[in-house]
């Protein structure tokens, strides 16, 4: 694509030069010249935020896109709070409840006090009370893995919200790459209608030359100015382009709305080699849908055996705790070590419990409860199995997208070599044999132009179709096995 640039540069200097040797030959009076000299320039500066630029590569981009894009920040703050959550289940499950306490308080004399032994009142004008507690709460010890049923569903959301995390860190990766890929493309479009602007500018000024000389009309000064007209409104569209994409990725990498991009390097071609067969079997170890559908299954599974152990009269063992108390006496040096409630040293107690649901609004012995369960069971069931039959017609049209652009890639990078060669032609004619007419050349740079572009599009969407096939799949690359 680089060729295309130095030959628009040699037409439009080629033109110049012809242009100018025929007023300086032919004409004697003062005309017009082609002012040329700005061709180069590529943006009006003043149509965007006044942010200096910066030089981006994708390398780079990633790695700031995941440690600063807000999206992704807000995901790893969720992930604590289900991190806690989980936590909670797991303390839930294997720690009882243990807390402490300290009590103390302040008390003056409003009166004498008589006990075992007779006190002045300087004695007990002041004095203070305390007391130290230490409580094990009550703790199933074994109600026949109900608890262990709930902890593994914690464990499950736990898992899963991990595995979110790392899918949400890939997602946005694939992201930037989409971004920053568009940002470049636009930005190859811009420069190229500008030379096509630049190049109709060219043109128009050889017709306005050539007027004094008979070599042209009106009519054809005319249509030169709509050409321009024309391409300059293809060229503000794609500066609007090159806008959106900008802080389209502004976004992404948490940069300053306006911040301005420069991108040296290329997009690659790489077509995929690899059979359906082995990207569904990827998916359905990979991919994030699958996961979801798999995990809910697996959740109604254990609510249908929860439900089905919650109607049966199934015995509890639990701890029912201890609570041991310090208190110092005001009228003695020495304390007691007592549990809640009794005078004796320690008590240590157990309780086997028996519940059988009746009747109510599960229904008798809770049949509507398993009923239930079961219809989630069974609606889980087809959600996995419709989830993994969607999908597969999903992986088979994006691979068919993906090889009908490798085709229109080759057809594309042949019709740009052929319209490099018109080209090439079209204006050797016009230098040497002046047999060419304006329309001629406008078809054949316009044909280049878009050859070029169209080119740069489907390498483009290619690219952007096997991104998305690999988050699908839940991979980071595509496999490259055959």
């Amino acid at each position: 694509m680089k060729s295309t640039c130095s030959i628009f540069y040699i037409i439009i200097i080629s033109i110049w030069s012809l242009s100018s040797f025929c007023l300086f030959a032919q004409v004697a009076q003062d005309s017009q010249s082609v002012d040329l000299v700005n061709l180069g320039k590529v943006l009006d500066k003043s149509s965007q935020i006044a942010i200096p630029l910066q030089e981006l590569k994708l390398a780079d981009a990633i790695v700031r896109g995941i440690k600063m894009n807000p999206d992704l920040l807000q995901q790893k703050i969720n992930l604590r709070s289900n991190e806690l959550l989980y936590e909670d289940a797991r303390d839930q499950m294997y720690s009882p409840t243990v807390s402490l306490g300290l009590n103390s308080s302040y008390a003056t004399k409003f009166g004498k006090v008589h006990g075992p032994t007779n006190y002045t009142s300087t004695e007990l004008k002041n004095y203070t009370d305390q007391s130290i507690q230490l409580s094990l709460g009550q703790y199933t010890i074994y109600n026949f893995g109900k608890d262990k049923l709930l902890y593994d569903q914690a464990q499950l959301d736990w898992t899963r919200a991990k595995d979110l995390y790392e899918e949400s860190k890939r997602t946005v990766k694939f992201q930037i790459i989409i971004a920053f890929w568009n940002l470049k493309s636009a930005l190859d479009k811009l420069q190229s209608y500008e030379r096509s602007v630049n190049i109709a500018q060219s043109i128009l000024e050889l017709q306005k030359s050539r007027f004094p000389l008979g070599k042209t009309t009106e009519a054809d000064i005319s249509s030169s100015l709509v050409d321009l007209m024309n391409v300059k409104n293809l060229r503000d569209t794609a500066e609007s382009s090159v806008i959106s994409a900008t802080l389209n990725l502004n976004i992404l990498l948490g940069d300053p709305s306006g911040t301005n991009y420069t991108i040296n390097e290329e997009i690659s071609f790489l077509p995929i080699k690899v059979t359906e067969k082995i990207l569904y079997e990827t998916y359905l170890a990979q991919s994030p849908d699958i996961k979801n559908a798999r995990k809910d299954f697996i959740k109604a599974q254990m609510n249908l055996e929860l439900s089905e152990k919650n109607r049966l009269p199934l015995p509890s063992i639990k701890f029912n705790g201890i609570n041991l108390y310090y208190t110092p006496k005001y009228y003695t040096n020495s304390g007691t070590l007592n549990p809640a409630g009794s005078n004796t040293n320690l008590n240590v107690s157990t309780s086997i419990g028996f519940t059988l649901p009746l009747s109510g609004p599960g229904g008798l012995f809770g049949s509507r409860i398993i009923e239930g369960a079961e219809i989630q069971v069974s609606l889980a069931n087809l959600a996995l199995t419709n989830t993994a039959n969607r999908d597969l017609q999903t992986i088979l049209q994006t691979v068919r997208n993906i090889r009908q652009f490798e085709t229109t890639i080759e057809n594309n990078r042949q019709l740009y070599a052929s319209s490099i060669s018109v080209l090439e032609s079209v204006f050797k004619k016009f230098v040497t044999e002046k047999s060419v007419s304006r329309l001629e050349i406008r078809d054949a740079l316009a044909q280049a132009r878009d050859s070029e572009i169209g080119l740069s599009e489907a390498i483009l969407s290619h690219l952007t179709n096997k991104t998305q096939l690999a988050s699908f799949i839940g991979v980071d690359y595509l496999p490259r096995m055959e």
